[in-house]
């Protein structure tokens, strides 16, 4: 039996969030933090973007792991290990979430957003 759509949206909240958190402790930027960016993503053909967000994660576990101090490299390899818990079993939906589902992929990315925020708040330049 499938999962169920918002249970799906709430798991690409999560994994977006774990790709935020990847893009600042990696790259030291904040493009998918951008105001819209997120509802741009799940209401523009969600699973091609998230595999291009994907594809990108790599290049910022590299970059953690060529910065300073060594607890970037650990924190990023914790979210590239962890990212594949975030991936709905029947994967990113290839079609734009509804507004029910755009409300449980907020909620899911707010959550995850904030435990990664309260766990690595000095290695998350703007969070305190």
């Amino acid at each position: 039996m499938g999962q169920r759509k918002r249970d799906i949206a709430e798991s690409c909240g999560r994994l977006y969030a774990a790709l935020w958190a990847l893009e600042r402790i990696g790259a030291g930027t904040d493009e998918l933090g951008k105001p819209g960016h997120a509802r741009y993503v799940i209401t523009n053909g969600p699973e091609h973007k998230f595999r291009r967000l994907l594809d990108k994660a790599g290049g910022h576990l590299y970059e953690a792991t060529a910065r300073k101090p060594e607890a970037r490299a650990t924190a990023a390899a914790e979210l590239v290990q962890g990212i594949a818990d975030f991936i709905p079993a029947d994967g990113i939906p290839s079609g734009n979430f509804t507004s029910e589902e755009c409300e449980a992929f907020e909620r899911g990315f707010a959550e995850q957003r904030a435990a990664y925020e309260e766990k690595w708040k000095g290695l998350l330049p703007g969070t305190a």
